[in-house]
């Protein structure tokens, strides 16, 4: 009886501890959704409980939330899609799948912001990579124009 016990004590805490990790990330597009753009307005937009999706999805990455950009037409509005992301979170491994959107597939992608708190990918700000990127090009662009 008292391995019964233990063992119920075991699996309580183990389910305790996992749910204890679990984070909850706004899911929407700026095209289904226009609350979910730039101006975020969280009122009528749906989450995502993280754990659930990553039973879906390959195992052993641990999910954080993700804010992605992409821009067509310098100037035109962009596009925002908020969701649970599974891929390597550090800032050095930062590789946000930076292919066409399936929703905007003309459109490019502009960078990505990841955060790892409930709620947390309501940021309206690009990550410095792509800036960091765009003014290394025109740096070098500059350069060759003088040679």
């Amino acid at each position: 009886m008292a391995m019964m016990a233990a063992l119920s004590s075991l699996f309580l805490l183990v389910t305790l501890a996992s749910s204890a990790r679990a984070i909850t990330c706004y899911e929407c597009d700026s095209v289904n959704n226009p609350g979910c753009g730039e101006r975020f307005a969280g009122d009528d937009i749906s989450t995502t409980d993280c754990d659930v999706v990553a039973n879906m999805r390959s195992l052993g990455a641990e999910a954080t939330c993700l804010t992605k950009y992409h821009e067509g037409m310098p100037g035109d509005t962009r596009f925002v899609r908020r969701s649970c992301y599974f891929g390597d979170a550090s800032p050095i491994g930062i590789s946000c799948d930076d292919g066409p959107d399936p929703v905007v597939p003309f459109m490019n992608f502009l960078g990505c912001t990841l955060c790892n708190t409930d709620l947390c990918n309501t940021a309206a700000t690009l990550s410095t990579l792509p800036l960091v990127s765009a003014l290394s090009l025109l740096g070098l662009l500059i350069l060759l124009a003088n040679v």
